[in-house]
């Protein structure tokens, strides 16, 4: 757990650390996404280049002029930022395209993070994806989205209370998804049966310490700033492509869960029934899971380890 707790602290620093050199670099040119909302809103005007130096740079064959903004300037900057942040995020309820955008980069981002964790503590390099197409893995996409839905509007409360809240949200969520994975498609992703201070198959102390960080850190440091930063959609395109990316997804989880099922009925020699059920066996037959899901086990138990 000790490993894991660092692990996850040292990648949300050097995130934090990479976020923060880029806020800086851009407040100091009077450049970014944010810095053009604060002008098309009136946050700030165009007063704020006045004093700046400019400087010229050439880019594939195109000159640009850049300004570099004074010590001054860009305090009026950070500070017109705060005040836009805190506004937004007193007024602001999380709709479904933020929730969307919540899950998308949580399944990535949580796929990426665990491959290098069971690389760099298990010296192993498997696929750990979570649905057919794409890298995903929906479960962290889920836990992100259930973490916002429920902290958001206690986000203000004693930090133990939210650290409570979360290990009982990320415990539910283990239990749900692994008695279901198990009950429904003969299949196991993990087990902590092995470990002394288990409390089901699914659930265990110390991971349920480990949601509890997770959701503290979510809470305080990740969602606000999160939530701000995607906004609402701004242009048709934005809304075209967060809605297609919805009806893919949607229509990847169910392949997914067909997928399974019928890996499940498979291992009960039982035959397809009708011309999708054929079509599921021919396309992902049970070599193409094994490939694809190196992680989990379909009919047969997990070895008792830790996950």
């Amino acid at each position: 757990m000790f490993r894991i707790l660092v692990f996850v602290v040292l990648v949300f620093l050097i995130a934090r650390a990479i976020g923060w050199f880029v806020q800086k670099y851009q407040d100091s040119h009077g450049s970014g996404r944010l810095f053009k909302r604060m002008l098309s809103d009136g946050t700030i005007d165009e007063s704020v280049y006045a004093g700046a130096s400019w400087r010229e740079s050439e880019r594939f064959g195109h000159r640009r002029r850049r300004a570099v903004l004074a010590k001054e300037q860009r305090r009026f900057v950070v500070d017109s930022r705060r005040y836009l942040r805190n506004q937004y995020l007193e007024t602001c309820t999380p709709s479904l395209y933020q929730y969307i955008i919540i899950f998308l980069i949580a399944s990535v981002l949580g796929l990426v993070l665990e491959t290098i964790y069971t690389f760099a503590v298990f010296g192993i390099v498997e696929s750990r994806v979570g649905l057919v197409w794409g890298p995903f893995s929906p479960l962290y996409g889920l836990g992100a989205v259930l973490l916002t839905l429920c902290l958001w509007q206690v986000r203000e409360r004693p930090w133990w209370q939210i650290f409570l809240i979360s290990a009982a949200l990320g415990g539910t969520l283990e239990q749900c998804a692994g008695w279901s994975m198990e009950h429904f498609a003969d299949l196991q992703s993990w087990t902590y049966l092995g470990l002394p201070d288990h409390i089901t198959q699914w659930i265990a102390w110390r991971f349920l310490a480990m949601w509890g960080v997770i959701g503290l850190v979510w809470c305080k440091a990740i969602m606000p700033e999160l939530i701000f930063r995607i906004g609402e959609p701004t242009t048709r395109q934005q809304r075209i492509v967060v809605g297609a990316l919805s009806v893919f997804m949607v229509l990847d989880i169910v392949m997914t869960l067909a997928c399974f099922w019928r890996a499940g009925q498979r291992h009960r020699d039982v035959p397809p029934r009708n011309p999708f059920e054929v079509y599921v066996d021919t396309h992902f037959d049970d070599e193409f899971m094994e490939r694809t899901f190196e992680n989990m086990e379909i009919g047969e138990d997990l070895p008792i380890s830790d996950k």
